[in-house]
């Protein structure tokens, strides 16, 4: 992770950038957390996606309505108690009655699993404890050492153990100073992540603070899981970075 982060911004100052502000997150971490909590698979996939999208926390928790207002309780109450394959034979037997094949481009199957999904959370409690703490987590922000600090509080007040998942933390924050990095000067954020679903791990932006679009010019992190999504049997460990040139260059043409 340190290393990938050191050679992108190496590559970077080669090419002309100037002294980029760094922001880290750390998809891994804010799954330990989930995990931590116990929270049913269903929730932590809706809140995993919502938090990788930078969604707000209420709008990651607001009632789903498939994109439209319709009132599908129906569905939902015939489905609560109903196993996977119960659900689909269900959902398919009413589309097929209505001589409907596919909605929107979902087959039978994927409507079937979007109100399993539903139906899920509707039965499943999220306590006003757990959301607060959900919360309290993502408001860490600061450098890296100071950010360790409040999360190692925060888990203690809650009771919940991240000290495996925050000693990797500790460890790559003291890789990235080894490699000469200024981390006092990085900004992490719990909030932040990257808009796809694949990293697992470490997740970086490098800006150029005298661009006015706030896009990146570099950014990496760990995807253990995209090979797997990719067809392997396994995920295997994997880190990278982009560096866009084109924004690269504008910077160093001015």
């Amino acid at each position: 992770d340190a290393e990938i982060l050191s050679l992108a911004l190496d590559g970077a100052a080669q090419a002309g950038a100037p002294a980029l502000d760094i922001r880290i997150g750390d998809a891994g971490l804010f799954n330990s957390l989930l995990d931590a909590l116990n929270l049913p698979f269903v929730w932590q996939r809706r809140i995993r996606r919502g938090h990788m999208r930078g969604q707000p926390l209420d709008v990651i928790l607001a009632p789903s309505t498939n994109g439209s207002s319709a009132d599908h309780s129906g569905v939902l109450a015939a489905l609560e108690g109903v196993d996977k394959q119960g659900a689909r034979a269900l959902v398919e037997d009413l589309l097929s009655i209505a001589g409907i094949s596919s909605v929107g481009g979902r087959s039978a199957n994927e409507i079937a699993e979007r109100f399993l999904e539903q139906a899920a959370m509707k039965t499943s409690a999220f306590s006003d404890t757990t959301r607060k703490v959900i919360e309290a987590f993502l408001d860490v922000s600061g450098n890296p050492d100071s950010a360790s600090r409040k999360l190692r509080a925060l888990a203690s007040d809650a009771k919940i153990d991240l000290t495996a998942a925050l000693d990797a933390f500790d460890a790559r924050t003291n890789f990235l100073a080894v490699r000469g990095l200024d981390v006092a000067a990085m900004n992490f954020s719990a909030r932040f992540g990257r808009n796809l679903d694949y990293y697992t791990g470490f997740v970086f932006e490098a800006h150029d603070r005298n661009r006015t679009d706030g896009r990146a010019i570099i950014g990496g992190g760990r995807y253990d899981r995209l090979l797997k999504t990719l067809g392997a049997t396994t995920d295997i460990p994997a880190v990278g970075a982009a560096i866009w040139c084109d924004r690269l260059f504008e910077g160093t043409a001015s």
